[in-house]
């Protein structure tokens, strides 16, 4: 779980309870840690994030939690393993998935809900969670990357939900359920990270993390990027990866893909082509200007203002080539 905090089902306060989540009846259900895999190429990020915690009590219980996820993503699938089970999650209308979880809670089999509550904010719900039992979330990311005006991507994804300004009381209908609290102290758990960049690495340009400690490897075409330390990270910032891509020239790529056997639209080809800007220090060929440059000598122009304008246009002529063209026109 990437999360700082986590609320009880049935409970009235919302109370940080750091690197724990907290069951219906108030027992700490302690969270193991998170693991983020991710593989970037063209522009786009395909992440899975696994959440591992368990239920050490000797009967089954009921958590929530909140789950931060970037607004620029989407999710495109949710799973949980119990055991040697998968059960993999299907995406349905918010009151039906909600009717659905509660029926399967009534019947008491294992089951878990995922709702958006903010664009970068879901809501996490697994209940009955059998005694002694470890319990691994899965959901499946597609984000957009960040086009940095260097000529680089740029991946941020968040591992902890921050409090959130909610206006004055009653202004917003939801805000007791998005409450959370600052942790005064480190979180036990923590996160690690394994990504691969398959974007053609620049030479001698590398990979960078602002947020953490890396490792960056490159392997057969493609660079390999994890903590650097191995006992993970702790889940109290975005962690924030960036790597240059733009060449002299005009860069291409093209993702194709076809829908499984047995999906909807199975027979159809899709394709994800990217531009990539040539790089920002590029020495292109200049173009010529035509440049009319009108300039007001009239009296309210008298003074400063006039003399600022004279610096303006003696600018623009020192900046002229040799195949540039100037026309000055002098109104009042």
């Amino acid at each position: 779980m990437m999360t700082a905090t986590a609320r009880a089902m049935d409970s009235s306060t919302n109370e940080s309870c750091g690197g724990h989540l907290v069951a219906s009846d108030g027992r700490a259900l302690p969270l193991k840690e998170s693991r983020l895999r991710a593989d970037a190429r063209g522009g786009v990020a395909r992440i899975t994030l696994e959440q591992r915690f368990a239920n050490p009590h000797a009967d089954p219980l009921a958590v929530t939690y909140l789950l931060p996820l970037p607004a620029d993503a989407a999710v495109s699938g949710f799973a949980f393993r119990i055991g040697q089970r998968r059960v993999v999650g299907e995406v349905d209308k918010r009151e039906t998935a909600r009717e659905r979880y509660q029926q399967a809670l009534l019947e008491g089999r294992a089951t878990a809900l995922v709702e958006q509550d903010r664009s970068s904010l879901f809501m996490q719900e697994i209940g009955n969670i059998p005694p002694h039992t470890e319990v691994v979330a899965e959901i499946s990311i597609d984000q957009r990357l960040a086009w940095l005006s260097e000529g680089a991507w740029e991946w941020r994804f968040p591992t902890a939900v921050a409090p959130r300004y909610q206006g004055e009381s009653g202004h917003v209908d939801d805000a007791a359920k998005l409450q959370v609290e600052v942790a005064e102290r480190p979180l036990g758990a923590r996160f690690f990270l394994e990504m691969t960049l398959r974007d053609a690495a620049l030479e001698g340009r590398r990979p960078e993390s602002p947020s953490h400690p890396m490792r960056f490897t490159a392997e057969g075409g493609r660079v390999l990027a994890c903590l650097s330390s191995e006992t993970g990270a702790p889940l109290d910032r975005d962690v924030v990866v960036r790597w240059p891509v733009a060449q002299p020239a005009v860069g291409l790529c093209l993702e194709a893909s076809r829908p499984a056997h047995g999906k909807p639209h199975a027979g159809t080809a899709f394709g994800l082509l990217t531009i990539v800007p040539p790089s920002p220090d590029r020495q292109s060929r200049p173009v010529p200007r035509d440049l009319i440059v009108l300039l007001d000598t009239s009296g309210s122009m008298g003074g400063e203002p006039l003399s600022q304008a004279k610096k303006i246009v003696s600018a623009l002529v020192d900046s002229l080539g040799p195949k540039d063209q100037l026309e000055l026109i002098e109104f009042s």
